[in-house]
């Protein structure tokens, strides 16, 4: 199957103009940092309720130039989590089924279609240090560390078939858009051999000086309420738990258990019983926030 645009499936105010270098990606089944949820949905064509889509996403993560930490943005990859299997550290999926491709027309391929043709019709990243179409796996480690200009271009057909979106706190309505690569900048600096030559693509080293990884801690409750404490003090003392998985996955960027304490800290309980931290597993608003 492999990673460049030719490999998808053929078919029918946020990081807009700004200047940023791609830190990592994560395919998961989580939305914007929520876990995924069975239930039901509103059908916007017939208005009955339709089972909720369990689809494989992407958490995309920038360093806008002169920001200190990184933003993470999510992007639909696929309508079916279930079709894929995703590698322990969330860089690779394999297609469950012989011949399964990732669709075309999802946010995620029009961003990567984007980097490797940008739309300033300049030179993009080069297609071919991303596996071939006959690479069973999809893996985008190469793109790690390019420099971008990425903007919010407007889909107009998608308004149109599905309507704008619509804010549900102030009523205003938007166009729909997609996240896209106006240009490429810099590529990721290639690694070198001991004897001078480039390694293979796709052992791309990220162009981004990133801290070291840090090793694993032996007792994952500890960190994770340490990482807590942590966020909350960067955040005035508050956070709503529905925004605490986004800000783990930048915090941990590189660290070898970030999963871990995101799956702990998304527990009630484990939130409950956190020393110097007051969660009320009863309050309808589920904010997490440090002791007074």
């Amino acid at each position: 199957m492999g990673a460049r645009p030719s490999s998808f499936k053929q078919g029918g105010g946020f990081l807009n103009g700004v200047d940023a270098t791609l830190t990592d990606y994560q395919f998961t089944d989580e939305f914007n940092g929520e876990a995924y949820k069975p239930g039901k949905i509103k059908d916007f064509r017939t208005g009955k309720p339709v089972d909720k889509p369990h689809s494989l996403n992407v958490f995309v993560s920038f360093r806008v130039d002169g920001a200190d930490q990184d933003t993470t943005t999510t992007l639909k990859a696929a309508g079916n989590f279930e079709d894929w299997e995703v590698s322990e550290d969330g860089h690779t999926v394999t297609p469950i089924q012989d011949g399964q491709k990732l669709p075309s027309g999802t946010a995620w391929y029009k961003f990567i279609a984007s980097l490797c043709q940008p739309t300033n019709g300049a030179e993009g990243f080069p297609v071919d240090r991303l596996s071939d179409d006959d690479d069973p796996t999809v893996n985008y480690e190469p793109i790690i560390g390019t420099r971008v200009r990425l903007v919010q271009q407007v889909d107009e057909d998608r308004t149109k078939r599905f309507g704008p979106k619509k804010d549900k706190k102030t009523g205003k309505e938007y166009e729909r858009k997609d996240l896209v690569v106006e240009a490429v900048y810099d590529l990721p600096v290639a690694a070198r051999k001991a004897n001078g030559q480039s390694a293979a693509p796709g052992k791309a080293k990220s162009a981004v000086k990133s801290k070291a990884t840090k090793p694993a801690a032996d007792d994952v409750a500890e960190f994770a309420a340490e990482t807590l404490r942590d966020i909350l003090a960067d955040n005035d003392g508050k956070i709503a738990k529905s925004k605490l998985s986004m800000k783990i996955l930048n915090k941990l960027m590189k660290h070898p258990q970030r999963e871990d304490v995101r799956k702990y800290l998304g527990n009630d309980e484990n939130l409950a019983g956190i020393e110097g931290v007051c969660y009320d597993v009863s309050d309808k608003n589920q904010i997490v926030s440090l002791e007074a």
